[in-house]
């Protein structure tokens, strides 16, 4: 796997998701995964015998509740967050116990901040705003996530950057060029439903699975492309010109596990998702 490495040292390694792939192992889980290529790339590379490389990372307020540092790393092999397999952009991985430990603390005590790009359906009547709904399991399907009365606080903070009217017809004229399911006629009439595009920031300050694809979904704007969250006629439609749900973690910040410096790290956007964009109308 070709993987773009946006900043590396001796304790961590911060990559460019590429969508389409599943994060964690599992199970489940059949071919390459992050975990899988980082464990052969780095881990197999890096000698973790002694401790007093990696000893004084460890916050001091460390909770061995559910094990030492060495146990956690054990279990996530240097994953200290996740991303959905097909959303793309930073993520970061640490080189050792202590610097795991330390950025999963950072993560739990929300001393770090995540920034994603999303395209949305419609345009916002309020251009910048905080989504707070609680989240659950969803009750009718346990692989999807919805708004729960009883579920985890969730929090999202939001900006519009761009509304797009329409779409861009005649730029997209070649994608249906050797289509046998839908010709441009018939997706120019059941396009007509679109209601506009919002380009928008998204920063989670919780970090709840698909926390916002669903807050996104539950104030009416759910993510271009996303087939769980988007609704029947949208998810048939989006696919010809969005290959994948809308959502890139364009920037994360945190602070460096050893040094205490401010880190600030940002991903491109993709092609495939740059591509998107350009079939878009602009007012």
């Amino acid at each position: 796997m070709k993987i773009e490495i946006l900043y590396q040292d001796q304790d961590i390694v911060v990559i460019n998701k590429p969508a389409g792939l599943i994060v964690n192992e599992a199970d489940t889980v059949v071919g390459d995964t992050i975990q899988s290529w980082f464990k052969t790339n780095f881990l197999a590379k890096t000698d973790l015998t002694n401790d007093q490389h990696w000893r004084s990372l460890v916050p001091a307020d460390f909770d061995a509740t559910f094990g030492q540092p060495e146990d956690v790393f054990e279990l996530r092999q240097g994953l200290v967050h996740r991303l959905d397999k097909q959303t793309s952009g930073v993520l970061l991985l640490a080189l050792n116990p202590g610097a795991l430990v330390n950025l999963l603390y950072q993560f739990k005590q929300h001393l770090t901040e995540k920034k994603y790009l999303c395209l949305a359906h419609g345009k916002f009547t309020v251009a910048k705003d905080r989504i707070i709904l609680p989240m659950g399991r969803s009750k009718q399907n346990p692989t999807k996530f919805a708004i729960r009365q009883d579920g985890r606080l969730a929090i999202t903070d939001y900006q519009v950057k761009s509304f797009y009217p329409s779409l861009n017809l005649e730029k997209m004229s070649l994608l249906f060029n050797q289509d046998e399911e839908m010709s441009l006629a018939d997706f120019k009439k059941k396009s007509k439903n679109y209601q506009g595009f919002s380009l928008l920031e998204c920063w989670p300050k919780t970090g709840r699975t698909h926390q916002i694809r669903v807050h996104l979904s539950a104030i009416q704007h759910p993510l271009v492309g996303d087939r769980t969250y988007v609704g029947k006629k949208r998810s048939k439609l989006d696919p010809m010109w969005c290959p994948r749900h809308f959502l890139h973690a364009e920037q994360l910040k945190f602070t460096h596990p050893r040094t205490q410096a401010p880190m600030d790290i940002s991903a491109h956007l993709s092609p495939d998702l740059t591509k998107v964009l350009t079939y878009l109308q602009e007012e």
